[in-house]
């Protein structure tokens, strides 16, 4: 991507020519292809393949299931060390539990041993694998999946994976096929008898296994359609595909086989059928299970004491495996149909396939062990519990969760139950308003247990889940609460409410900072602007007065105390007193502008100059953005690796005007300012965007996806401390950012202004109840704009454009499904206003049409 360099580039160890090759900053841009693996070698790919919050279940670049994990297990790599980025896992194949394919009487596994070419097709959250063999007459293409419909987070929670098959004839004769899978009844343990039950329901036929009472764990598979399958042996002898497609003796709905602990405990079934030359036909398996009972994570360690009893949501909903699938089936047309118009959606886009397989994919931590959505013991309230990693730190941590934005944009009524319940429910002190950074803290811990940033981000986070709803009941029902917070923030750490913070100021990086510190100001600043906003929406506009003379008084005052012009960038000035020094003092760190960041998100004005902010950010390319951090590593040696020898990356904070050693701090913590984390780099890349530095933003998006290729490791476990870790979901901002996307619910409003090739510009979007595409295009100087929407209603106000360099308008012409639509028009800055007086709705397959001229 980058040199050649000399070794007095690194003299300063971050070189501040970055010496990017043409061809990689082209690919920067370029459409090019979705993310492509061939199988059979080493198998890093593993797709979580399951429904929100219901386990954990890989999908293989060979179209194997593996990595199964549904009691919240954990083991050796979920660890705050992230092992799994040096050492990755490699795929293994489940002897207990495929599909295989027969014609004419020869066995070809559904994997990379049973075919030569294989080939996986990124199109998540589906997974597609096509199977080719000369040896072969028939080719298989396989799409994976499980519903999910951004919006609908309980249509998209389901237990259950879809095999969907389909099969042609590529010879020039007919050819006899079948097509099988089986499962293992291993689910409860070594002691439990086996007990698997053949069951039919009007649109699927499944064979279930488990010990055969209500409180046991269950495995099912299940075959789609009316008609019978021709092929079912619950009293299947081994692993594998012997035995699947052998005689099948007749068997009646509710048969039933019990067998003892030490005896095998497979089942399998299938379907026959015939193809002529040419001739396709598709075959949908469905996998499913329920395990009622888990012990999910709530303290750190790995012991029993660290995790609390539990029931899965999921498994309230269905008293087996087998109606889960039952319900699948019974709306497999709309539910997959609705996951490819997403999936079609969001692919059919003018951007960089890279940057939307990036800046989507670590969603998927919403289906691995990372989160539960469970009923704690003795609650009928449903929760969930997030942790920062796949079982690894507790709590729902606010200063982790306050970087992610993915979630709040495709299922935002989880992030809207995680305020009202846990961070203002659980984790919240009503007596004072202290919001406890773990919610699993409060009340067993010593001393103080909130973060500044956490409680800070949290209040913000309030503002944006408000937005994505259509009215301001949710903010009604939970403002008091917030408001008590920020009166807390004040009260503790700016008494005398000028604007800057004093005393311990706990945050993400795991130590309470001291002094002057310039990010956690900023994130103050941004809370208060948050507020303010929020109490004005509440009719409270003392209130918002006071946050805003704060603010009036803070920044100012931030930007004379901190900046540091002839560094070009914000410092961190801690006490004289040594043993208070730790933290970034005079580096350049990350996060500096976190808060003007956080801003973009919910579409408030910047808090600090923007001149100001811009050098910040092009300081952080200069000093932080490493074509190799080996180099950087080998003089700053604490802290994990997260990018290695021959990756770029940001890291954390540089040092390049010397460095103020600290004089305090956990070794282990003052490593992260070494490190490079998806999450930070994101957020830095998402803010890039958003103030026009378009390359440099890309550049390190791009490094990530590079760092994330999948012949080194698994593009699909984006890790920090552990896997799938949730700051990584930040990356939906930088698509929110390359977008200029702007959106607020109960005002009914929503705007966009493209970073990247605005005069012929395509992607998705999704708004509080609707998800569809906006495109736009520059014909003979004039900008058009469309909405389509795919899913939902979209409930219009005002229309907000960015204008495109080159053209000018002084009116607007606007049509629904081509039929005039009567509005106002202004012009505001740089920006178009087009406005629909009470507003309009616009309904699922209808087109919204604006051509401004």
């Amino acid at each position: 991507m980058a040199g050649p360099f000399e070794a007095k580039d690194f003299d300063k160890i971050i070189p501040a020519d970055k010496k990017l090759s043409k061809d990689w900053v082209a690919s920067l841009y370029a459409r090019g292809e979705p993310m492509t693996v061939t199988a059979g070698k080493v198998d890093y790919i593993g797709m979580p393949i399951n429904g929100i919050c219901t386990g954990q279940v890989y999908l293989s670049g060979d179209g194997e299931l593996w990595f199964w994990n549904m009691t919240a297990r954990k083991d050796k790599g979920n660890n705050p060390k992230g092992p799994r980025y040096m050492k990755p896992d490699v795929a293994k194949s489940p002897a207990g539990q495929g599909f295989a394919l027969q014609v004419n009487g020869k066995i070809h596994p559904l994997n990379s041993a049973g075919f030569k070419d294989v080939k996986f097709t990124n199109r998540y959250p589906m997974g597609q694998v096509d199977y080719s063999d000369t040896a072969c007459p028939v080719e298989v293409q396989l799409e994976a999946y499980t519903p999910f419909i951004p919006l609908n987070r309980d249509e998209s929670s389901y237990p259950v994976i879809v095999m969907r098959y389909t099969v042609t004839n590529t010879s020039s004769g007919s050819q006899d096929v079948a097509i099988a899978g089986w499962i293992d009844n291993n689910t409860n343990g070594p002691k439990a008898n086996k007990v698997s039950v053949y069951r039919e329901f009007d649109d699927i036929a499944t064979v279930e296994c488990s010990a055969g009472n209500q409180k046991a764990n269950s495995l099912a598979l299940g075959i789609f359609g009316k008609e019978k399958p021709d092929l079912v042996n619950l009293e299947k002898a081994a692993p594998g595909p012997n035995g699947v497609f052998g005689p099948s003796t007749a068997i009646r709905d509710g048969e039933r086989v019990e067998r003892s602990a030490k005896q095998p405990g497979l089942a399998s079934m299938g379907r026959k059928f015939s193809l002529k030359p040419g001739e396709s036909k598709t075959v949908s398996f469905a996998v499913s299970w329920r395990f009622p009972q888990l012990r999910y994570g709530t303290a750190f360690g790995i012991s029993r004491k660290s995790t609390s009893p539990g029931r899965n949501h999921y498994a309230t909903l269905w008293p087996s495996a087998a109606e889960a699938a039952s319900q699948v089936a019974k709306r497999e047309t709309a539910l997959y149909g609705t996951t490819k118009k997403w999936v079609d959606t969001w692919y059919d886009s003018t951007l960089p396939y890279w940057f939307l397989e990036r800046t989507f994919i670590p969603i998927d931590c919403m289906q691995t062990q990372m989160a539960q959505r469970v009923y704690p013991e003795k609650s009928d309230t449903e929760i969930y519990n997030m942790e920062e990693g796949v079982r690894c730190c507790p709590g729902n941590c606010t200063h982790v969760w306050n970087y992610a934005q993915g979630l709040a944009r495709i299922f935002p009524e989880i992030e809207r139950e995680c305020r009202d319940k846990i961070e203002y429910g659980l984790g919240f002190d009503e007596k004072n308003g202290m919001v406890y950074f773990r919610y699993t803290m409060q009340g067993g811990a010593k001393g103080r247990d909130d973060a500044l940033d956490g409680t800070c981000g949290t209040i913000v986070r309030v503002l944006r889940e408000s937005q994505m709803t259509t009215d301001y009941s949710f903010l009604t029902g939970i403002w008091d609460r917030v408001k008590l917070s920020m009166d807390f923030v004040i009260k503790e750490w700016d008494a005398d409410e000028d604007g800057i913070l004093e005393g311990a100021q706990h945050n993400t990086l795991d130590e309470p900072w001291h002094g002057k510190v310039h990010w956690l100001i900023n994130v103050y600043h941004a809370a208060l602007k948050a507020a303010s906003a929020m109490a004005r929406q509440m009719k409270q506009n003392s209130v918002a007065e006071r946050y805003e003379k704060i603010i009036a008084k803070g920044a100012p005052a931030m930007v004379d105390k901190l900046w540091n012009e002839d560094f070009g960038y914000y410092v961190h000035i801690p006490p004289a007193n040594e043993a208070e020094m730790h933290g970034s003092t005079n580096g350049c760190h990350i996060d500096q502008v976190l808060g003007d960041s956080w801003m973009h998100e919910v579409g408030l004005d910047p808090i600090l100059p923007r001149d100001k902010t811009r050098k910040a950010l092009q300081s952080l390319w200069k000093y932080n953005f490493t074509p190799d951090v080996a180099a950087f590593r080998k003089v700053m040696t604490n802290g994990r690796w997260y990018a290695g020898p021959g990756d770029a990356g940001l890291v954390m904070t540089s040092f390049p005007h010397g460095k103020v050693e600290p004089k305090s701090g956990n070794k282990n913590y003052a490593g992260y300012l070494n490190e490079c984390m998806t999450g930070f780099e994101w957020q830095v890349s998402a803010h890039m965007l958003r103030e026009n530095m378009v390359e440099e933003g890309l550049a390190i998006g791009k490094a990530i996806h590079d760092r994330y290729s999948p012949d080194s490791r698994n593009p699909y476990n984006e890790v920090e401390c552990s896997d799938h870790y949730s700051r990584a979901m930040a990356s939906y901002g930088a698509f929110l950012a390359a977008c200029g996307y702007r959106y607020d619910g109960p005002e009914a409003k929503l705007g966009f202004g493209p970073k990247i090739n605005p005069e012929d510009f395509r992607s998705a979007f999704t708004t509080a109840q609707a998800w569809g595409r906006f495109a736009q295009k520059v014909d003979s100087g004039k900008q058009m704009a469309r909405l389509e929407i795919h899913y939902g209603l979209l409930k219009l106000k005002e229309l907000a454009l960015d204008q495109v360099d080159g053209t000018s308008a002084k009116g607007v012409e606007v049509s629904l499904d081509g039929n005039p639509v009567k509005v106002a028009f202004k012009k505001e800055g740089d920006r178009y206003l087009t406005s629909f007086g009470a507003g309009i709705t616009i309904k699922a397959g209808q087109n919204l049409s604006v051509t401004l001229g």
